[in-house]
């Protein structure tokens, strides 16, 4: 169970399904607009799809890591495994998730995972991403403002070291804590100005963050499925998952089956229906082929034998 702290609630109302934030009355910007202002060409050639559906997955992930800080399970899945190992190794307690912060009047936003003091008497705080690649100049920027929010909430608290919880598919990497680099309070005031302003965000984005925008992360490996086998989609998963448990289940069967010949010296069973035969132990041979290839290059390429293969697709359940 979380430790409980003394940090201040914020009045603003947060819509999950709108995901708007509304301060009496008024709608506020979150935080992540000034990101996208800062960085408007990060996700500029990924498919709509590919991003709803990243955006869907890391949804869950997230309400699956608050679920555990906040009642001790829904660690079923893979990553919420890993942000339970990486917190445990790095001596972090969860504090608050989902902690709102706002400066007031005009931004708004929920931090991922504010953890418990650490020996200064500051405030380590989180973002979760679940995406393929991490864009760290985004990252910053998102997490700065989120300190400078947090302090601007609670005087007299201080915001700690600022790190992204990266709990990537397996495909993509390994869970990994990343600490990033702060950006003063004071230059955060600046940039949430210009923000508010309308301002062009490149002269900003070249003085704190380079003369170049890079866009690394969230690649997809895959494309997204077209909207005609869209549909097929549940059927393909339901119809491999289906596949891959008859198949364990057959090798379970299979390895009773000959320890029980085995065990009564019996080399092949039948019925109407089905033959049974148990093959004994034996040994296999065959050719070093990379061998013959390194020292007899031209006996391997006379032996060689190459034959036309159909195309076909590899499905994998993600």
């Amino acid at each position: 169970m979380k430790k409980k702290i003394e940090l201040k609630k914020s009045p603003v109302i947060f819509d999950e399904g709108a995901h708007t934030y509304t301060l009496n009355g008024v709608r506020l910007s979150g935080v992540t607009a000034i990101v996208k202002w800062m960085f408007p060409d990060t996700y500029k050639d990924i498919p709509q799809s590919v991003l709803e559906k990243a955006a869907e997955h890391g949804s869950l992930i997230h309400k699956k890591c608050e679920q555990y800080d906040n009642c001790g399970f829904g660690d079923d899945l893979p990553e919420v495994k890993e942000y339970v190992r990486l917190k445990k190794e790095n001596g972090l307690t969860t504090a608050e998730n989902e902690y709102l912060v706002d400066d007031g009047k005009n931004i708004a936003s929920s931090i991922d995972v504010v953890f418990d003091e650490d020996e200064k008497g500051c405030y380590p705080l989180a973002d979760i991403k679940t995406t393929s690649k991490i864009h760290k100049n985004n990252v910053s920027l998102q997490l700065a403002i989120y300190a400078y929010l947090f302090e601007k909430c609670n005087k007299g608290k201080k915001a700690g070291r600022l790190f992204v919880v990266w709990l990537p598919k397996e495909q993509y990497g390994k869970a990994e804590l990343m600490e990033l680099n702060r950006i003063s309070a004071t230059d955060c005031k600046k940039i949430v100005k210009a923000y508010l302003a309308k301002e062009d965000s490149t002269p900003y984005r070249e003085k704190y963050f380079g003369a170049k925008e890079t866009s690394t992360e969230l690649e997809p490996i895959e494309e997204a499925l077209p909207a005609t086998l869209k549909d097929a989609e549940d059927e393909i998963i339901k119809i491999e998952t289906q596949l891959k448990q008859m198949e364990e289940r057959k090798k379970e069967l299979k390895e009773g089956l000959y320890n029980l010949m085995e065990e009564h010296n019996v080399k092949k069973w039948q019925s109407e229906r089905i033959q049974i035969v148990r093959k004994l132990d034996s040994t296999r041979e065959s050719i070093d082929t990379a061998k013959v290839k390194k020292m007899y290059p031209d006996v391997y390429k006379e032996c060689l034998k190459v034959s036309k293969v159909k195309g076909s697709i590899t499905i994998n359940v993600l």
